[in-house]
């Protein structure tokens, strides 16, 4: 992950500002017309009000880093928690009233932002902010806008920061009727890395969200300080293989267009949903598309190689590339356009 400061500033009154520096102009103009002394001493403690809020305001910005942690997943209208850490690399004067603004590659404002109040000299402090991507596929961060009004919130001065990430983000995932899966019945048997509490051990992994606690291995999560979980063989119930045809037809005018996407991001929803909700049923579950084909996925284990395959599938036109199909039992997933 690349980091760059950006040495260039922004600057600009508050609205508060405005006002104060309205009222600094006015009391600089009676003075001037008026040569008292106590407006001249006003406009001198006013002016220097300006001078000690620009230059506290340099030092509070001065010497800091910022770094990010993305989560494990993240799913289109989910919320999901990125966590922002500041540091304060001055070693005897601490940064007051920070705001860290976290912005990606097709942002210009964003409200994704964390406060800190105080951060110490040498020391450093960990925020969080909820993301709810609006689309699947790669979400590009590319910066940092770190802000403060510190001390009198006459003066905002900002500085960016270039911290690039990326993040994956899996379709939305949505409710599956049970009698959907209940009505495809038993499909070829295939052996699985079930996740359970019987059948021999097959070895350890990492801990993914949607892993049963059951499995987790506590002793060995003690020693390297990180869930891990066992994986057991047992016999999948059945192998299922989702269709989806992501061949986009010629539209007439530019609405029937984003109708039909429309219908396919829901149709690549129904899809992740009814590879997650077949796999803790315990069915063996793949997904083919026109010339792809994802992962075999068994039972008890995260679906996550599925999610990633669709959201990172793109459509494609033409009907040069047959349409999916597989032997054994499948289902295919319509466009409803």
């Amino acid at each position: 992950m690349a980091k760059k400061r950006d040495r260039r500033r922004s600057f600009r009154f508050t609205r508060e500002g405005k006002v104060f520096v309205a009222v600094t102009v006015g009391v600089g103009l009676a003075a001037v017309n008026t040569g008292n002394n106590l407006l001249y001493l006003v406009l001198g403690l006013m002016l220097s009000l300006l001078l000690v809020s620009g230059t506290l305001s340099d030092v509070a910005l001065w010497r800091v880093r910022v770094s990010r942690r993305l989560p494990r997943r993240a799913f289109v209208d989910g919320s999901s928690v990125v966590e922002v850490t500041l540091r304060n690399r001055k070693t005897r004067l601490p940064s007051y009233a920070l705001e860290v603004e976290d912005r990606a590659t097709s942002e210009t404002k964003t409200e994704r932002s964390c406060f800190f109040l105080k951060v110490s000299p040498g020391s450093s402090q960990t925020g969080s902010y909820r993301r709810s991507p609006a689309k699947r596929g790669w979400l590009h961060l590319r910066d940092f806008m770190v802000r403060t009004r510190y001390p009198f919130g006459l003066i905002e001065k900002g500085r960016r920061f270039s911290v690039e990430g990326q993040l994956l983000v899996y379709p939305k995932i949505v409710p599956v009727d049970p009698r959907s899966l209940r009505n495809l019945g038993l499909g070829t048997d295939a052996p699985s890395a079930r996740l359970g509490q019987s059948g021999d051990v097959r070895g350890l992994r990492e801990y993914l969200e949607g892993d049963e606690a059951r499995s987790i291995h506590w002793l060995r999560s003690a020693a390297r300080d990180e869930l891990v979980v066992r994986e057991r063989f047992s016999q999948a119930r059945s192998r299922i293989t989702l269709l989806l045809d992501q061949r986009e037809p010629a539209h007439a005018t530019e609405e029937d267009a984003e109708a039909w996407r429309a219908a396919f991001e829901e149709a690549v929803s129904q899809t992740a949903s009814l590879a997650d909700a077949a796999l803790r049923s315990g069915a063996a579950v793949d997904v083919r598309v026109r010339g792809a084909t994802s992962p075999l996925v068994l039972p008890g284990n995260a679906p996550d190689p599925i999610f990633r395959f669709l959201a990172l599938l793109e459509t494609v036109s033409g009907d040069e590339i047959p349409e999916p199909s597989a032997p054994g039992l499948t289902y295919a997933v319509a466009v409803a356009a």
